[in-house]
């Protein structure tokens, strides 16, 4: 019998794009799909378009609930797949229509539990632009890779195969679907943030073989509203709840000690990253005072002292090599950054390119 892959498909809020991501499902020329849309309690028209294609097409199932978040929503289709393998997808995102067929037929060729491929960045103001996860395909069951690719989630740069972007998604991946359920794997519902990276750390750690092919199969739209680029006053506390329940897996897998440098690296690049999310806000009230003493504060907080000081500079981009030369009194260089990014974001607004939004 042919193998079912298990399309799961979180909705909230995405009536603009569903359409174009449901088409892009439902007519992969692979045909042998079970389909599970959740409508995450989604307040406008998102219901009403799931529930028309499924009157149109029978592999296609509608979970209707209230609204509890993207863990929660993959959860519950975890909670009733049936299929031999599961691909999961953002509902604001959409697929290449070969995808399931090349993907499938290369994870049972090879007798990989996760298999990885490229995306192809989609800004609506600049246009397309595929990226390579990694220099050239690869199959492996060596124990070292596949711990690289735990600390690849937590830092790119700590991969032992050169990577151009974090392996902590869970939408570029195919996944055998006894890796996930025989072992109980679910996404944190303890956490608001980084709930892909926390359910990449968990799935890798049991994967016996994984694989990589380099085909653009995953259309990944850039999205300014998601809470990685906005402002967010409280970015903090909700970074912190994410180290600890991220040093929870390293202790509950006993996992070596480049895990937890892998991540004293990410606690710094999103400590970095917080001079636009939640430190410096143009549109605030507080006084560029208040708000250094503030950033003063947060760099004197566990995890996070300790990581700046323990933190191999050699393993970091430019801009976190430079903000980390003093270490722990880097309030003024964060603040310089922050001028420096939003004068970069000027220039390009000048000269029609995309705020990006990120760091």
């Amino acid at each position: 019998m042919e193998s079912v892959i298990s399309i799961i498909v979180p909705i909230y809020k995405v009536e603009k794009y569903l359409r174009q991501c449901l088409d892009s499902v439902v007519n992969q020329t692979y045909r042998n799909l079970e389909i599970i849309l959740i409508d995450d309690g989604s307040p406008d028209r998102c219901g009403e378009v799931c529930d028309e294609y499924a009157a149109k097409d029978p592999r296609v199932r509608v979970i209707h609930k209230p609204n509890e978040g993207l863990s929660a929503a993959r959860n519950d289709a975890l909670e009733i797949t049936t299929g031999d393998w599961i691909l999961f997808v953002d509902s604001d995102d959409w697929l290449e229509p070969n995808l399931c067929e090349e993907a499938l037929c290369t994870a049972q060729a090879e007798d990989v539990d996760i298999l990885m491929y490229d995306l192809i960045k989609e800004d609506p103001n600049i246009g397309s632009r595929r990226v390579y996860a990694f220099p050239e395909s690869f199959v492996s069951d060596d124990c070292a890779l596949v711990f690289g690719m735990q600390l690849s989630a937590l830092n790119r740069y700590y991969s032992p195969i050169s990577t151009a972007w974090s392996q902590g998604f869970p939408w570029d991946k195919l996944f055998r679907s006894e890796l996930i359920l025989k072992n109980g794997l679910r996404f944190a519902t303890n956490v608001k943030a980084n709930e892909d990276v926390i359910f990449a750390l968990h799935a890798f750690q049991f994967a016996n073989r994984i694989g990589y092919i380099p085909k653009p199969f995953y259309h990944y739209r850039m999205n300014q509203a998601s809470i990685g680029h906005k402002f967010t006053p409280d970015r903090v506390e909700i970074d912190l709840e994410i180290y600890r329940e991220m040093k929870r897996i390293g202790e509950l897998y006993g996992l070596k000690e480049d895990y937890y440098r892998a991540l004293d690296a990410r606690i710094v690049d999103n400590t970095c990253l917080c001079a636009n999310r939640c430190f410096f806000d143009e549109n605030g009230n507080k006084s560029l005072l208040e708000e250094l003493k503030y950033v003063s504060h947060v760099l004197k907080i566990e995890p996070i002292y300790s990581a700046f000081e323990r933190v191999d500079r050699k393993k970091m981009g430019l801009r976190n090599k430079v903000i980390t030369l003093s270490r722990h009194h880097n309030a003024i260089l964060l603040y310089l950054y922050h001028v420096l990014h939003r004068l970069k974001d000027n220039l390009n607004e000048k000269l029609g390119f995309a705020n990006r939004g990120g760091v």
